[in-house]
């Protein structure tokens, strides 16, 4: 392959990103539009963001209340089928459906009553994105764990001071078969472990969703992309 094939081929999916997200979103650009989709409501491609697909009879889910410290106190699972449905949805919705997203594995979060946040991740996520006559792939696998703080002011839901330094990302990538060389792997590149810095948060007894607002490049406009938590 060509050195200026390769390097368009890095042009056009930036940091090969996030895998599933390349396309669409990076986690790195969390926004915090004041009124994202609210779960429950529909989403991008008209069912609720983060939840798999369900039949077209289907009842509506009921909206989560928001947030509040008691409830989200405690350790939550990430439910990476419902992030992985949901990133389906968005790029059916964009009409895209030569990119094919996969996200397995497992993401904890803990949010301790004092305020401290921790995230434990041992996951998976790919993407494959058809263009013409060119097939790209990417994988990242991420482990380890990140720490930080959050916050509660009226459903609005902030994790600051993230320290991912004990997280370790790798993202390998091929186009047409062939290895492309790409930089090292980080946090931003595996949206399947560096929760929202800022979300709307909503919650019941066994179920957590953080709406969040994401750009994905300058100027582009926001999606809405929801982390379903189960206890």
């Amino acid at each position: 392959m060509s050195a200026r094939r390769e390097d368009d081929a890095v042009r056009r999916t930036p940091a090969l990103a996030v895998t599933a997200a390349a396309a669409l979103l990076l986690t790195a650009c969390t926004g915090g539009a004041d009124d994202p989709t609210p779960p429950g409501t529909a989403g991008p491609s008209g069912g609720s963001a983060g939840e798999a697909s369900s039949a077209p009879d289907a009842a509506p889910a009921e909206p989560l209340p928001p947030a509040t410290a008691e409830c989200l106190a405690g350790t939550w699972r990430l439910d990476l089928a419902a992030m992985q449905d949901d990133l389906a949805q968005l790029f059916a919705a964009a009409d895209d459906d030569a990119v094919e997203v996969t996200v397995s594995g497992t993401s904890t979060y803990e949010f301790e009553a004092d305020g401290s946040f921790a995230a434990t991740v041992d996951s998976t996520s790919g993407m494959t994105m058809r263009s013409d006559e060119t097939e790209l792939t990417s994988r990242s696998e991420s482990s380890g764990d990140l720490t930080g703080a959050w916050s509660l002011d009226g459903g609005r839901l902030t994790i600051s001071d993230v320290d991912s330094s004990g997280l370790d990302v790798t993202t390998t990538a091929e186009m047409d078969g062939e290895t492309l060389d790409v930089p090292p792997g980080a946090p931003e590149d595996a949206i399947e472990a560096l929760p929202p810095t800022l979300s709307t948060a909503t919650c019941s007894d066994d179920t957590l969703v953080l709406a969040a607002d994401l750009t994905q490049d300058e100027g582009g406009d926001p999606v809405t992309i929801s982390y379903t938590l189960r206890r």
